[in-house]
């Protein structure tokens, strides 16, 4: 525990405390290929759809100039397509190659397509993928001539077998073209992979930023790695000549500035790869030096225990649906940490790069989940036969690639500091599979699973116990496992999901209204309750943001083939969901929940609740807990206010444990 008190001459006051945050440019990757004016560039926007397309779509000859329009990104429902499962759909859209292409790889890149996709070309059968979250792509550069018009055919079909179970979950077909398409150039002699790890010494000062690469072919290239701060001072650089074709370069950093969530530092770092004296591209990528480990019950970072309070968090706005921008990603990590909280779970499936790019910048830990969700557990009885993959040979495919998406494309994030396989499923081969493909390629992460408690002894597939929805003292028994006072002696807790906020008891909160109030005192308990246990590594509200989704009124199939009325829920007409559960709604207003949290999650506790008008010249005590993970008070800005009187804290401070 760490107290601090504060002496104050003369004055009663109210203090207000809050960590300045540092300032860092947002972490947005950027490209430079030489010869091309722009090598990525977006097809989102206004496409072509059909909802029954005829045979032989996928050729130029298909006339399409007729077809409805249709917004890219966006689920299909939400536009008024009433889409079912396992019916495909067709998009179009074409788009010119330019000139300054000829000669370059030429890509597309899917952000995310729900949840099965076959891609043509010109015509051309380019692949299929299956996974709705994850960014994937194309090599199209056989199929098209630069400074010509390509034609791109996308049919997609919702998947009623699906492993995220993410249609089911939102009470409707969420099928579509869900997150950003993209056209994109590289030279012929490109990064296969491209992926950096940060490791610190044992005093956590030092650095070594470790590049693993691998290049499309073999070639006598040569790499620069130059590493910059925030205020563009070089801190380290490496040249290499005639390097192999997969590899690793390392650079030494001396005490850099460590990333943390109360620390966001990064640098920068900048890849020249070049081919003798041609300069073949750039890239851009922002780096936080960070440790993770467990060690006994506790969680690391940068050698020291951090304790997570946060919050579970979809993608949802009410009139686009299962789909976020990156303005919306980044009010909601704003909002996050005005809320106190310091740790976010993507449930159920992995959130878009600006996410966590924001995450990287303004300081959030990130519990990224693969979506995959209540496989042979919670699916309603319409998805009843379509659950059951755990152990099915024909759905392991699907898992691993998904996964590996989204590993390949999010490691590099210092704020993702844990990897889950999935929510709330029965145990199989293909999670002990996953979780084996994790430990092969990234063991700068621990992993979580749950529930833990369907794992046979002898198979353990997690570094971190989950554990969903203990009492306010922590106790809780979930399938054998136990914990009691938040408390588990082997590995660290995380109870990530908990304090689920009342939406379902909708007559008790129309009766007593103070049930909201009182859900932030049980939040307040049991924060409190949870900081000081050992083994507790912290919880995640359920959930952030309401789930509710304002389909259009004229939609068809309502009560048919999608928004079914199931058990507690109680949405009519074509708002549908599992309702009121956020601490903000899906307008990003604050709820009553939001303050309750922020008082809750507070990492600077006042431990008095009142204060005597003092004597002149009498010494103001004010007892203080710190429960920041890496922070001093003499980092904060403290300021009281006093019959209208206010000014800023200069006084000593006494520090009475670490």
């Amino acid at each position: 525990m760490r107290k601090h008190t504060v002496f104050i001459q003369g004055i009663a006051m109210t203090i207000l405390l809050s960590l300045s945050a540092c300032s860092n440019s947002p972490a947005f990757q950027f490209f430079q290929v030489h010869g091309v004016a722009e090598p990525v560039i977006s097809l989102n926007g206004t496409w072509k759809f059909s909802m029954d397309p005829p045979e032989a779509f996928w050729e130029n000859e298909t006339d399409f100039a007729q077809w409805s329009d249709i917004q890219v990104p966006g689920e299909c429902q939400m536009q008024g397509f009433s889409i079912r499962h396992d019916q495909p759909y067709v998009y179009k859209r074409e788009f010119s190659i330019p000139g300054d292409f000829t000669g370059k790889h030429v890509f597309l890149v899917f952000h995310g397509v729900y949840s099965y996709a076959r891609v043509w070309v010109n015509g051309e059968f380019i692949r299929e993928h299956y996974g709705g979250f994850t960014k994937w792509d194309c090599d199209i550069s056989d199929h098209i001539i630069p400074g010509e018009k390509a034609l791109l055919t996308v049919e997609i079909v919702d998947r009623i077998d699906d492993i995220s179970y993410a249609s089911g979950y939102a009470k409707h077909q969420i099928g579509g073209i869900l997150r950003d398409v993209e056209l994109g150039a590289l030279p012929g002699l490109h990064f296969s992979k491209f992926y950096f790890e940060t490791e610190l010494d044992g005093a956590c000062r030092d650095a070594e930023l470790k590049v693993f690469y691998a290049l499309s072919n073999a070639s006598d290239a040569n790499v620069s790695l130059e590493l910059f701060d925030a205020d563009q001072r070089s801190m380290a650089e490496s040249v290499r000549e005639n390097i192999p074709q997969e590899g690793q370069i390392s650079l030494d950093v001396e005490d850099p500035l460590k990333w943390d969530a109360e620390h966001p530092h990064l640098y920068t770092l900048v890849t020249t790869l070049s081919d003798g004296d041609e300069t073949l591209l750039s890239r851009t990528d922002k780096v936080g030096f960070r440790k993770v480990a467990v060690v006994g019950n506790s969680l690391l970072v940068n050698g020291r225990p951090v304790k997570l309070r946060g919050a579970n968090r979809h993608d949802i706005h009410p009139l686009l649906g299962r789909m976020t921008t990156p303005e919306l990603d980044r009010e909601d990590v704003l909002l996050a940490k005005e809320a106190n909280m310091n740790f976010i779970r993507t449930s159920h499936y992995p959130p878009s790069e600006s996410f966590l790019r924001y995450c990287d910048q303004y300081g959030l830990y990130v519990e990224d989940e693969t979506a995959v969700c209540f496989v042979h557990t919670h699916r309603s009885d319409n998805y009843s036969g379509t659950g059951t993959s755990q152990d099915d040979p024909r759905f392991t495919g699907r898992y691993l690639s998904q996964l590996e998406e989204m590993v390949d494309n999010h490691r590099n994030h210092p704020s993702v500091i844990i990897w889950s396989i999935g929510n709330e499923n029965q145990f199989g081969i293909n999670f002990l599979r996953s979780y084996q493909w994790i430990k092969g390629t990234d063991l700068t992460r621990p992993v979580i699973y749950s529930y833990p408690g369907r794992v046979p002894d002898s198979l353990g597939i997690y570094d971190i116990l989950s554990i969903h929805y203990p009492s306010w003292r922590g106790d809780r028994e979930q399938y054998g496992i136990y914990t009691r006072g938040f408390e588990y002696a082997t590995m660290p807790a995380l109870f990530d999901e908990w304090a689920h906020v009342a939406c379902y008891n909708k007559p008790t909160l129309r009766a007593d209204p103070n049930v909201r109030n009182f859900w932030g005192q049980s939040l307040d308990s049991m924060w409190t309750n949870l900081f000081e246990a050992d083994g507790g590594l912290g919880g995640a509200i359920w959930c952030m943001i309401d789930e509710t989704f304002m389909l259009p009124d004229t939609l068809d199939g309502f009560r048919d083939w999608w928004g079914w009325k199931e058990g507690v829920l109680d949405f009519e007409g074509p708002c549908v969901g599992y309702g009121e559960w956020g601490i903000i709604d899906t307008w990003r207003r604050k709820k009553p929940e939001f303050w309750g949290t922020k008082k809750a999650y507070s990492p600077a506790r006042i431990l008095v609740k009142s204060i005597r008008d003092p004597e002149p010249g009498e010494e103001l005590h004010v007892p203080v807990h710190n429960r920041f993970d890496h922070t001093n008070f003499n980092e904060l800005k403290i300021t009281w206010s006093y019959k209208g009187r206010s000014s800023r804290l200069l006084s000593r401070e006494q520090y009475t444990g670490g």
